[in-house]
């Protein structure tokens, strides 16, 4: 069939040829020419994003003139000659392009029925799982009643009641450093049964890959990510490697056209409408794409050439259930200073030791923002990317194991750049910490459905990796005014006025010690994972670092009331790199290799 999804090349060289062949017309950019789309008769938005993803075929018209125009494999070049041969007459009305340009003619035709279905399909098909609606009427009277039993409670048993609930918090907080405890043996057995190599793949028998590239006000970027894509090993007539872009953002897309990028990419312009998030840019791009797999990379990103490979490996071993796999990210600008050689510190801990530790128990994965690999049937089946959640990453991980799907992890990295000064990192885990917020209320209105649908295992889990990191990231302050006031006075617990509070102060003690002490020794044995010189006088500052933490809590508590959709955006610096031209055979042959 023409343009089939995914298959053929999209030269126009290679349509010039075929047109000239039939003795039919070429025209490479029809909407440069001034042709324009014909408005269909079909609604259904799914068969527009079908039909755009095939790129074969589209009625097309330019004042009084009505044409057809096709991308024709070169296997159909046979057929349609003997069909032009029989009627003569169908010459005059069709005229041969590229897939790309059939896919641009139609997309400006349909963008707007496209971004509205973006916006709304979750919302509409599960209004259950969308965050569009923060709280629900239920949700709210229980909420209002929580906070008015604990206020109650500190109003008539005062200092009791507050050191009652410090201990429960406490408690939550001691689990989680008992699964960072865990986490430690994870990174040890890793890093000594560890293997690099990759077994051998054909490119034959490789699918296609859908990249998607959110890019938000960044034009200086767009060069150092089309480099990097460009240094993958996959055959590059099976990626599909789409910029995504907001359609008033004037500068990323001038320099996106500038660079003149060839097939496999594809600059798509997000309409403005709806909320301005990542994930309403992604879940306008997902029906578009023509991927058996879904990856999506961040604008600073700098992925490991071979990352693509090994997910397709880890997908083919994993069996069908497995619907994600993630890949850990790394922070390349760990030196810049104090906070970047923290954040490098965080990264490290979570990607190599606690998400892989999920993943051997099996439980849900709150996915990284960047480096997720998907089935893409699987991510359209539970709906894609949520626009309205800020943190879509968590909440898309949660709810694949609500359909009954695995996520994992693979170990070639992404190098990410951290924020380089306060502003922008508290700007960032601001939107973090309230999208974790957001999740917990999407996916805890029906506590017993969820329950029911991941078993009470993964339900614990669950609570303890997303509710127990918010208690941990609040009550960080009260732990170190403890420490500090036990410094100064040690005689203090033993003035204790009651068992009560000497437990307390003992529990918030044990828990700030232990802390410390966990995120020291797994971040030291992650980064003997990667042989990396780890940046131990960081650590000297961790406490101010694990306070601004709380800081980013406390303002993502306000956020979530007044403006739960804002999405603050991250600044990157980049490197400002060129993009290195890989042509098709030298990505085919080092794929055909053994890789390591």
């Amino acid at each position: 069939m023409p343009g089939a999804e995914g298959t053929g090349s999209d030269v126009p060289g290679a349509f010039r040829a075929r047109a000239a062949e039939l003795g039919l017309r070429f025209v490479a950019n029809p909407l440069g020419e001034g042709y324009r789309a014909r408005a269909g008769t079909a609604n259904d938005v799914a068969a527009i994003a079908a039909a755009i993803r095939k790129g074969s075929l589209a009625a097309a018209e330019r004042d009084d003139e009505k044409v057809i125009f096709i991308a024709p494999d070169s296997g159909d070049v046979l057929s349609l000659f003997a069909r032009l041969r029989k009627d003569p007459a169908i010459a005059r009305l069709v005229i041969v392009t590229t897939p790309a340009a059939i896919r641009r003619l139609l997309l400006a035709r349909y963008r707007m029925a496209l971004v509205r279905d973006a916006t709304d399909r979750l919302a509409r098909w599960r209004p259950d799982l969308s965050a569009r609606l923060l709280v629900t009427r239920i949700e709210g009277a229980i909420l209002a009643v929580l906070l008015f039993a604990i206020a109650a409670a500190v109003f008539l048993l005062g200092a009791p009641a507050v050191a009652a609930i410090e201990i429960l918090a406490g408690f939550v907080f001691l689990a989680t450093v008992l699964l960072r405890m865990q986490a430690i043996s994870v990174v040890t057995h890793r890093r000594r049964h560890r293997r690099t190599e990759l077994p051998r793949v054909e490119p034959d028998n490789l699918p296609v890959y859908s990249i998607l590239l959110p890019l938000y006000r960044e034009p200086h970027m767009v060069a150092e990510l089309a480099g990097c894509m460009q240094r993958l090993v996959w055959p590059r007539e099976k990626l599909d490697i789409k910029l995504i872009v907001e359609a008033d953002d004037s500068a990323t897309l001038a320099a996106a056209k500038a660079l003149r990028l060839q097939p496999p990419f594809e600059i798509l312009a997000v309409p403005s409408y709806g909320p301005r998030t990542k994930p309403k840019a992604l879940a306008f791009a997902l029906p578009l794409a023509r991927g058996e797999y879904v990856t999506v990379f961040d604008a600073e990103d700098r992925p490991d050439p071979l990352q693509l490979v090994e997910a397709h490996l880890a997908f083919e071993r994993g069996g069908a259930d497995l619907a994600c796999v993630q890949a850990p990210l790394l922070v390349d600008n760990t030196a810049t200073n104090g906070l970047t050689a923290l954040f490098a510190l965080e990264y490290s801990v979570q990607f190599d030791g606690v998400l892989p530790l999920l993943a051997d128990l099996d439980l849900p994965l709150p996915l990284g923002g960047t480096s997720n690999h998907f089935r893409r049937a699987v991510l359209e089946e539970v709906g894609g990317w949520d626009p309205y959640n800020v943190t879509e990453d968590a909440d898309l991980g949660l709810r694949l194991a609500r359909f009954g799907y695995r996520s994992g992890v693979i170990d070639r990295p992404t190098l990410e750049e951290a924020p380089r000064t306060v502003g922008v990192w508290l700007g960032q885990r601001t939107r973090w910490l309230k999208g974790w917020m957001q999740t917990l209320l999407v996916h805890l209105r029906s506590p017993r459905r969820l329950l029911r649908e991941i078993g009470p295992r993964r339900f614990a889990y669950c609570l303890l990796v997303l509710f127990g990191s918010l208690v941990a990231a609040a009550i960080h302050p009260v732990y170190l005014a403890t420490a500090l006031a036990l410094l100064f006075d040690p005689a203090r617990l033993w003035r204790a006025d009651s068992p009560l509070f000497a437990a307390m102060t003992m529990l918030s003690l044990f828990n700030l010690v232990s802390a410390y002490g966990v995120f020291v020794l797994l971040s030291r044995e992650t980064f003997r994972l990667r042989r990396l010189p780890w940046p131990a006088s960081a650590l000297f500052y961790l406490p101010a670092y694990w306070l601004l933490m709380s800081l980013a809590c406390y303002r993502a508590i306000g956020e979530l009331i007044i403006a739960p959709h804002h999405w603050s955006k991250t600044r990157h610096v980049g490197r400002r790199v060129r993009p290195a031209a890989q042509p098709a055979e030298e990505t085919s042959e080092k794929v055909a290799q053994p890789v390591g």
